[in-house]
């Protein structure tokens, strides 16, 4: 995901070329309706985990409209084995966004009536939906990024209300209202736990993605802390990640000190994280995908959070496990991900292991003993 998701000339291109475009297009394009009869309906879905785990809502919904008799999901390389998760949909077509004429390539061998891009702000999918073989396009009108003139139907991206709602709004222009929450439709039944201790043990995941990732993450002494306060009061640690997070992951073992800490970055699947994430007491995750994949378990959540803002990106359902640094205390400043000023300073050290700790007690019963009280981070209440 920072490979994809990070490279900044590509982002420049896809704004300026992109929008000009799109713009030209729209000139140029008549609107349409949405087809009388509906059987296959696509969805872009290009964006990070966190985004296609809420997205996901989109593919039950479609599911209830009673001609469509086929879901195509249309993803990156980087989130595409998140859709093994959920039922409902037909295809997974992995789309190579870097390459755009391969990626068009790869889209026009497929034919839908109606195409949801699910896609908040970058062009490339707006474009790629331009040239799409659909009959009726949809996608989001968000505020100074260009980026819906050629769409049949574009919905307007609101910064005010949570990320799962901008999703349900874009189907509306099909008549559908939804109230869907994202949910594991499959059966995840992995054939082992492996590296996971016998003990009673809580999940860290302390790796964030994508636009300067390290602004999202909590302190390692701060982990490695916390991790020591567990550990005394009975717990193990295991702690998760993806391929790129394997190194720091070890790091992280080797802070902490101890045979009751043990990283399964990069070494277990996907369906055994699943396992490994809904056995465990607790997982304790700064603002990334895995807190959305863990909201859907229902596992106790402890979810910390210093430029994203909670009203916006938090966990469904999850708010009363939620810590975050105020807007007066310089947090709570992102809404689309990448919009941090040029003097944007680290704020994740405002939420102190002792509010943490408070948190594990006062929500989920998970007493630690004795640890110093700091009035440091806020506990969020929507």
């Amino acid at each position: 995901m920072k490979n994809e998701r990070g490279q900044n000339l590509l982002k420049r291109v896809d704004l300026v070329v992109g929008g000009a475009l799109l713009s030209l297009l729209g000139m140029f394009r008549r609107k349409r309706r949405p087809p009388a009869e509906c059987t296959t309906a696509g969805i872009f879905a290009f964006a990070a985990i966190g985004d296609s785990i809420l997205s996901s809502i989109i593919i039950s919904e479609l599911r209830k409209v009673r001609n469509i008799s086929k879901v195509v999901v249309f993803a990156s390389r980087s989130n595409a084995r998140i859709y093994d998760l959920f039922d409902g949909l037909d295809e997974v077509v992995v789309v190579p966004l870097t390459s755009p004429l391969n990626a068009l390539r790869e889209i026009r061998k497929h034919d839908v009536d109606v195409l949801i891009d699910t896609s908040q702000w970058p062009r490339i999918s707006a474009i790629l939906a331009a040239f799409m073989k659909a009959k009726f396009t949809v996608g989001f009108k968000t505020r100074r990024q260009f980026r819906h003139y050629a769409y049949d139907a574009c919905v307007e991206h609101r910064d005010d209300i949570h990320e799962l709602d901008n999703f349900r709004r874009l189907l509306r222009p099909l008549g559908i209202e939804s109230t869907e929450t994202p949910q594991i439709g499959k059966s995840i039944r992995p054939s082992g736990l492996p590296f996971v201790m016998d003990d009673r043990y809580i999940v860290f995941h302390p790796w964030a993605s994508g636009t300067n990732f390290a602004m999202r993450e909590w302190p390692a002494e701060y982990w490695q802390k916390f991790a020591r306060m567990l550990i005394g009061s009975g717990y193990a640690i295991v702690i998760t990640g993806g391929p790129e997070d394997a190194a720091r992951a070890q790091q992280l073992v080797d802070l902490i000190g101890s045979s009751k800490v043990v990283s399964v970055a990069a070494k277990v699947s996907l369906a055994e994280v699943v396992g490994i994430v809904r056995r465990a007491d607790c997982i304790v995750c700064v603002n990334t995908g895995i807190m959305h994949l863990s909201a859907m378990l229902d596992t106790p959540m402890i979810s910390l959070h210093g430029p994203t803002n909670p009203f916006r990106w938090g966990p469904v359902s999850k708010e009363r496990g939620v810590l975050a640094v105020s807007r007066q205390d310089g947090g709570m400043f992102l809404n689309l991900g990448f919009e941090y000023p040029k003097d944007a300073k680290y704020v994740m050290d405002k939420i102190s292991v002792a509010s943490v700790a408070d948190v594990l007690s006062e929500v989920y019963s998970i007493n630690l003993g004795r640890h110093d009280k700091k009035p440091a981070g806020e506990a969020f209440a929507p």
